[in-house]
């Protein structure tokens, strides 16, 4: 049974993260201010994996090198926009 609530409450974190990069992706693409949605997102992304390096969730591999890749893509992006 905690096992099941453990799933579910780990489902719920990636999605949230998920739609926190569908929001950063949409303003990218309008060209709209990124700020907010990036750090809601790196934010959000930030504490899924955190609690994954503790333990406490788990998380592929793949899932940790998907959220680490967008991490430094949206950096990268910030990045390209503070030059401009």
């Amino acid at each position: 049974m905690n096992s099941d609530l453990e799933i579910k409450n780990v489902t719920q974190e990636l999605m949230e993260v998920q739609r926190a990069l569908n929001v950063f992706r949409e303003k990218q693409k309008n060209r709209e201010s990124l700020d907010d949605a990036a750090i809601e997102f790196v934010t959000k992304a930030d504490l899924v994996i955190q609690r994954a390096e503790r333990n406490e969730i788990f998380l592929s591999d793949d899932q940790k090198r998907r959220i680490k890749n967008n991490l430094l893509r949206i950096r990268a992006s910030l990045v390209r926009n503070q030059a401009s």
